[in-house]
């Protein structure tokens, strides 16, 4: 099957080496992602470059090494430091990349999203791990999260330093954090503006349903966090405007928080016209195509699993592309597995129904392409809960949570979608929005304001 392509043409890769804004050589030497660094979000790597197969066909890929060059004359260069945990981090990155030259941005980030990042060319320096998410069967775990990154919050003072060593060598101008809490603190050390990018900005709801002490703990956190949000210029919510803002229920009510916030639209790394849709099965390609997504995170395997299954008892009903870095014996002929594709946007594109999380990041694309979906949310992650209570209330979703993951709950919100074009046309005009807001144009012209005001006088 050929591979997906896109109409327009891609970035290529940079030289190895070149000089830095201070005539240093800057150099970003990557290491191959590990299976355990996989078991994130929709960790989405380089494909094969063959057709995918009923069997994973694994190919490894080595980063390229890219390098920042030394700022134009308007003295403007945006230093984007992004978590790893999760794909929507890096997928905005990339959309706002190309309206950016090589020479007026910087990217800081680790594990997969830098190699992504380093994929597609742009510059890139890596910068230690804040947070590490734990969770088992279909579970996000809180408490656990919390003791395995204990260490990781006394370090947190390293982590600053790193970054304004960063923000310094590199001379940046304006510093855009995206799930990520040293880069604001730094940015506030060096007076620096600075800007978030987030799809939260209330985080007590995370802890509220564990133990007295998490809870307790929560209540701290949160103080902690608005207090961090208040350091930022702007909080840019890469959602729709009220009253279809699907992260609503993830957002601070606090007015201290409310007064930064900005909605923005979706921000997707394609412009929809471009995305080519891969071909469907060549077995039976009239059967509706099913795309599920899932990532490598080891608490999901129970919904690919379920999948499967389905996909088993269906067979005469459904042709289905599973993007995961899963591996299963005894696939089913009508099953296609994708191992972890760079981009899943002509997947997307290709299908009649999307079943997947409620991460925020795939609603944005999905609704974007007018794609309706079946959302079942990690079991205990609240804001994959309320993304898809939201999704729900839109009309564009069907919810099956773990504790209702059977394969009759899946082959019943697949045909409901199927059979009711309600949720067809309301996904249709979301996307019809997403066009209207010229999201990546709204957010480069608030980022060059911020970029250029300490040079203007």
């Amino acid at each position: 099957m050929p591979q997906p392509t896109y109409t327009k043409a891609t970035k290529i890769n940079r030289p190895n080496q070149r000089e830095s804004s201070e005539g240093e050589p800057f150099t970003v030497k990557g290491s191959e992602i590990s299976s355990a660094e996989l078991k994130i979000e929709n960790a989405l790597v380089e494909p094969p470059q063959t057709s995918p197969t009923n069997h994973i066909s694994q190919s490894p890929q080595s980063p390229c090494e890219s390098t920042p060059k030394t700022p134009r004359s308007s003295g403007k260069r945006i230093y984007f430091s992004i978590s790893s945990e999760g794909f929507g981090h890096s997928s905005r990155v990339l959309a706002l990349a190309k309206g950016l030259g090589d020479d007026e941005f910087l990217v800081g980030t680790y594990h997969y999203a830098a190699q992504r990042i380093e994929s597609f060319g742009y510059p890139c320096v890596r910068v230690p791990q804040e947070v590490e998410f734990i969770g088992e069967q279909g579970s996000f775990h809180i408490g656990k999260t919390l003791i395995h990154n204990r260490a990781r919050a006394i370090n947190l003072n390293d982590v600053v330093e790193h970054e304004m060593d960063i923000m310094q060598k590199y001379r940046i101008s304006l510093v855009v954090a995206d799930g990520r809490v040293a880069p604001v603190i730094a940015a506030s050390k060096l007076k620096l503006p600075c800007v978030l990018m987030t799809n939260q900005s209330a985080y007590y709801p995370f802890f509220s349903q564990d133990t007295p002490l998490v809870k307790l703990f929560g209540h701290s956190f949160e103080w902690v966090m608005q207090q961090w949000m208040s350091g930022a210029e702007e909080i840019l919510i890469p959602d729709f405007p009220p009253p279809y803002t699907v992260c609503l229920p993830n957002l601070s009510e606090l007015p201290q928080v409310k007064k930064r916030t900005r909605f923005v639209g979706p921000l997707v790394a394609w412009n929809p016209e471009d995305v080519v849709a891969v071909p469907r099965p060549e077995s039976h390609p009239e059967k509706p195509l099913i795309v599920a997504t899932m990532g490598g995170h080891a608490y999901r395997r129970p919904l690919f699993d379920a999948v499967l299954e389905l996909a088993r008892t269906s067979g005469s009903d459904y042709n289905f592309y599973i993007l995961s870095a899963f591996t299963a014996q005894d696939v089913p002929p009508n099953v296609t597995l994708v191992h972890c594709p760079k981009d899943a946007a002509p997947y997307f594109k290709a299908a009649d129904v999307v079943l997947t999380q409620a991460g925020h990041s795939t609603a944005m694309e999905l609704l974007t392409l007018g794609k309706p979906s079946v959302v079942v949310p990690d079991l205990g992650q609240i804001e994959q809960e309320n993304n898809a209570r939201r999704l729900v209330e839109l009309g564009v979703s069907r919810q099956v949570t773990y504790e209702q993951l059977s394969v009759a709950s899946l082959y019943q919100s697949i045909e409901a979608l199927r059979e009711s074009p309600s949720f067809y046309h309301q996904a249709q005009h979301l996307a019809g929005l997403t066009g209207q807001l010229n999201s990546r144009r709204h957010v480069l012209q608030i980022l060059e304001d911020y970029a250029t005001r300490l040079a203007a006088y």
